[in-house]
């Protein structure tokens, strides 16, 4: 581990110098680079471009050629470009600005109605579009709230980027012992946005159909509503033509406990996958294929990862 310290750092300063010059450009100049640099990247990672191919294949092997399910790859990559790019402009973003990259006025609506209800609000989105700059639209607008998210494995990453989310008003969460303070923003009336489209084995899911084959997914969504009673919105900030984005109302979940809370879990979390499904299939480009999202499969699972009443966590296993 020591070792590998000074090449970290190294790299880290590399990358804050780059990220600095990128910082003064203009956008239309940013993002251009940034699509190249992301389609660059496509023909040289090779392992990361070999995954997302590998998925979309399983995801649309019956339905796109092997030419269209490549150029679709390398438009994700060009996607992820333009999101990373645009991360790394977060302190240029005043709420003037928002308003002119981000068509947001229904969701402010959606969002103020379910506010109203005065217990809080749980915001689900999926790795698609600019999901890092969708707390950041009702951040800078002023609303409260606070985004869950792993801790990266070196401080300084951490750092950098937790401070790029603060500067936009948006407050971090890890998910290690996050479910009491998870509990007590909502009682504040307060939102918490999670990105539970990914395959985590350490945390409590059920199997749900996700482009026709089974995906472990989080139960924490579901979980937190039945515990807090506030509201779970759907909803993605997708990347439009012409760089601007358009903040897209999925569904209002509301979970009750009809027959046990075991099913509800189950067919409120399929309700909200099969929203992400959508979602993804309308602009496939934009969701991160690269991540391995049917590694757990059901036979790995010998038991049920729902929690009992005996475990404490919401969020964990």
């Amino acid at each position: 581990m020591a070792k590998r310290k000074p090449y970290r750092i190294i790299l880290y300063f590399f990358f804050r110098f780059v990220a600095g010059l990128l910082y003064l450009l203009p956008r239309p100049v940013l993002m251009k680079l940034a699509g190249g640099l992301g389609e660059f990247a496509y023909h040289i990672v090779a392992r990361q471009r070999e995954k997302a191919l590998d998925n979309l294949r399983k995801a649309f092997s019956r339905e796109k050629t092997e030419h269209e399910i490549r150029e679709l790859a390398k438009s994700m990559f060009k996607h992820i470009g333009f999101t990373a790019a645009e991360v790394l402009q977060f302190p240029k973003l005043d709420a003037k600005r928002i308003e002119e990259l981000v068509e947001a006025t229904e969701a402010v609506r959606v969002y103020n109605e379910l506010l109203s209800e005065g217990k809080g609000l749980i915001s689900i989105t999926a790795h698609i579009g600019n999901f890092e700059l969708l707390a950041g639209v009702f951040g800078v607008k002023g609303y409260h709230g606070a985004v869950l998210a792993r801790r990266i494995y070196y401080e300084r990453y951490n750092r950098w980027i937790v401070g790029l989310r603060s500067g936009m008003n948006v407050r971090t969460i890890y998910r290690d012992r996050a479910s009491r303070e998870i509990l007590d923003l909502l009682s504040r009336n307060e939102i918490i946005g999670l990105l539970p489209d990914q395959d985590i084995d350490s945390l409590k899911g059920v199997f749900v159909n996700f482009f026709g084959r089974p995906a472990y997914t989080p139960v924490a969504p579901i979980r937190l509503a039945l515990a807090s009673g506030a509201p779970i919105l759907v909803n993605f900030l997708i990347r439009k033509p012409g760089g601007r984005y358009q903040l897209v109302i999925g569904e209002v979940i509301r979970p009750v406990v009809e027959t046990t809370r075991d099913e509800t879990v189950q067919i409120c979390t399929e309700k909200w996958m099969a929203c992400f499904e959508r979602v993804i299939r309308q602009y496939p480009e934009q969701w991160a294929w690269m991540h391995d999202r049917w590694k757990t499969q059901p036979e790995q699972k010998s038991e049920s990862v729902l929690d009992s009443e005996k475990h404490g966590s919401l969020i964990s296993g």
